[in-house]
């Protein structure tokens, strides 16, 4: 039998084998595709968390805000740590809403995103929100249900027929004696055809189901151009679209008034190009500062419709310098450089609304609890001293009181914050001498970090801490 050779052979090399495999193994991508490939990757797992929507917080204020997308809300309820808020936004079309005298039930359906159905604490109407039959009746179900909006729900209900309280508004006297200058208007209810005495009042404005934001409106400026509006009506609507006729305006430029809570704001928008609608094309908004007049309109229509923390009026000022308010609302859009900080007010106000209504209590001196409210009124006059603020995390007090009265005895069944304490530490506390008081000691990491602020000093605050740590 032949030897076997147990050696390498000869020919043996790596080039060899890399040749081989690389028969099998395709070439590698470029650099630029791999880039491409992670940036893919990492982009789909993104849109896979997104589509997951944001995780459920337990026992979270549900915020339910109707709106497009264009704006996220939910940003403006973020990092605040004395409740939570979950903002749940969504259209019309993406709304199923289910509603009794008791209670609500809302779903919302939106692609990508898993459905989810929940009860509102609070409903809030964004001015990107479609307009259609069905909002209003979206409104109606709410305020049955009774969940809460920023404005009063016999406000809301008012404006759910806006063309009615126009002409309720023109009925208003203020305490002056004058009146809201509204613009006249001819109502069809349910529109079949103009009446031959609108013959006269060319050019005019038809407006077609409330126009919304110049959309819905047409110039008419002869009867033959009145005519071909009509048949266009009587063909599209069938009877069923309400038609406001309005005298045209020749104006200088317009006026928005809003009020956001208790701050009034004006913008003055002229337009530059040559359209009849100032909305249209080119126009310089500014911001100015608002009358009192105005401000008296915005009051007189709140008094008459209920308490509204958010509304506004726009008004059309003609060459001549006459006022005519031609349109109330109280879902309000957010113009110019400003419209960020309407918008945090807003959300402030809504944070406000949905907020607990349990009133907080602390110990008093005869042994009752005391509202909050109260308890801050009385902690000013040094009538109440908490056992967590009179106490530091080692049993000193950090500092006299300024008024010489000694501490009531703290309530052995009423005490709430004895938990806040160290262990080792007694629930009673004896009062050391009033005329001496040592300084507090460096802080111990078995502290509890509820019982000790140092907000003063914050170079003092770090050397404290190292203190404690490696000072032992």
């Amino acid at each position: 039998m032949d030897d076997v050779n147990t050696g390498p052979p000869s020919s043996f090399s790596f080039q060899s084998i890399a040749n081989k495999v690389s028969n099998t193994i395709s070439a590698p991508t470029s650099p630029a595709k791999s880039r491409e490939s992670l940036a893919a990757a990492l982009e789909r797992s993104l849109n896979h968390d997104r589509s997951r929507g944001e995780p459920m917080m337990k026992d979270a204020k549900v915020l339910l805000v109707i709106d497009s997308h264009h704006v996220d809300w939910s940003k403006y309820f973020r990092n605040h740590t004395e409740f939570a808020i979950r903002v749940e936004q969504g259209d019309i079309d993406e709304l199923d809403v289910m509603c009794t005298e008791k209670t609500c039930s809302v779903e919302l359906n939106q692609p990508g995103k898993d459905i989810r159905v929940f009860t509102p604490s609070a409903v809030f109407l964004g001015a990107g929100a479609t307009r259609c039959a069905q909002l209003k009746t979206i409104i109606r179900a709410f305020i049955a249900a009774h969940i809460p909006f920023l404005n009063s729900h016999t406000s809301a209900v008012a404006f759910l027929d806006k063309n009615n309280l126009k002409k309720q508004l023109k009925k208003i006297t203020l305490s002056d004696g004058a009146s809201i200058p509204m613009l006249p208007i001819v109502h069809y209810p349910h529109f079949h055809k103009f009446h031959q005495s609108q013959a006269s009042t060319y050019p005019m404005i038809v407006s077609v189901n409330e126009g919304f934001q110049g959309i819905g409106k047409i110039k008419v400026n002869n009867h033959e151009e009145l005519c071909d509006v009509e048949g266009m009506l009587q063909i599209m609507t069938k009877g069923d679209t309400e038609v406001e006729v309005q005298p045209f305006v020749d104006a200088k430029y317009d006026l928005h008034i809003q009020k956001i809570g208790h701050e009034y704001k004006t913008f003055i928008r002229r337009g530059i190009c040559k359209h009849w609608k100032s909305n249209v094309g080119s126009s310089v908004l500014e911001q100015i500062a608002t009358c009192e007049r105005h401000k008296k309109y915005l009051k007189a229509i709140t008094d008459h419709v209920g308490a509204m923390q958010i509304c506004s009026i726009d008004i059309l000022v003609s060459k001549e310098g006459r006022e005519f308010v031609h349109d109330v609302n109280d879902v309000i859009a957010y113009f110019g450089e400003s419209a960020e900080d309407d918008r945090r007010a807003a959300s402030m106000l809504l944070r406000a609304l949905v907020a607990p209504r349990v009133n907080a209590t602390s110990p008093t001196e005869n042994g009752h609890h005391a509202p909050a409210h109260q308890q801050s009124h009385q902690q000013s006059h040094h009538e109440v001293t908490s056992p967590t603020s009179s106490v530091s995390a080692n049993g000193h007090h950090p500092g006299p009181p300024p008024v010489n009265r000694r501490l009531p005895p703290q309530p052995p069944s009423t005490s709430t914050s004895s938990h806040h304490l160290p262990r080792g530490f007694s629930d009673k506390i004896e009062p050391r001498h009033k005329d001496h008081y040592d300084p507090p000691p460096p802080i111990p990491r078995t502290a509890s970090k509820e019982s000790v602020s140092y907000v003063d000093d914050t170079m003092g605050q770090l050397k404290r801490t190292f203190a404690g740590f490696f000072g032992e």
